[in-house]
């Protein structure tokens, strides 16, 4: 199976050298896609902020990153994002499998000169392989919670996160326009997030944005056991 997998702080070393970025009728795409084997699957992947990062999260073009992918005949995507926890039980660091999400962004679409209602969903097939496979490496994963997402780049204030964590568990800047994206071009979509910091105000301790991606970054390993391990006939169940 082919999947479409877009990552941002998480992404290991090397993956796109010497490789080219395909143009789009959206623009340029964050960056080109690179392949990753697994013994059931083929990952095409993209890095959202580019390589190395240096996209904000507000500029990043999600219609090109989109487009390209189902131009290259991937079958489903899924986003693998840094969040922060709504949530003070919530523990640091961690990952979930969000089952929705919330975007206060107004996202990007696909739909411009139509009449047109998408309904959003995270595909429950691919969030329960997800689940499946970690729970496989004895990998703990929270079942479940809401993604809600900020437009950035900056994060937020104590007060958002007061207002937000009333609707969310997670808050992130990108799983929300791609999921919508996804679901316009007929791509099932789930997320895997990774669970970096408490945002701003649930603790004493001001978030960190150096270590924020330092602790993103470390945990590729533990999200690559995951991913790879996926089945390849998901969608025949």
């Amino acid at each position: 199976m082919r999947i479409g997998l877009l990552i941002g702080s998480v992404q290991p070393p090397d993956l796109f050298k010497d490789r080219e970025v395909e143009n789009t009728p959206y623009g340029t795409p964050s960056s080109p896609i690179a392949r990753l084997e697994s013994e059931r699957n083929s990952f095409h992947v993209i890095a959202r902020h580019s390589v190395p990062p240096r996209i904000p999260p507000h500029r990043v073009d999600h219609r090109a990153n989109l487009w390209v992918l189902k131009q290259s005949g991937v079958d489903c995507i899924i986003s693998v994002c840094s969040t922060g926890a709504l949530k003070r039980e919530i523990p640091i660091p961690s990952l979930a499998v969000p089952e929705d999400y919330i975007d206060l962004t107004q996202g990007q679409t696909f739909i411009e000169n139509e009449i047109r209602h998408v309904t959003p969903v995270l595909d429950r097939r691919i969030r329960s392989a997800l689940l499946d496979s970690a729970k496989c490496f004895g990998i703990p994963v929270r079942d479940g919670g809401v993604y809600v997402q900020t437009r950035g780049p900056r994060l937020e204030t104590r007060a958002e996160v007061r207002v937000i964590s009333e609707w969310g568990d997670y808050v992130g800047m990108n799983m929300g326009s791609e999921a919508t994206l996804a679901n316009e071009s007929d791509l099932p979509f789930a997320g895997l997030v990774t669970i970096n910091n408490h945002a701003n105000g649930l603790t004493e301790e001001e978030p960190n944005y150096r270590k924020i991606l330092a602790d993103a970054r470390s945990m590729w390993e533990t999200v690559w056991s995951i991913l790879e391990t996926l089945p390849g006939d998901l969608f025949d169940r």
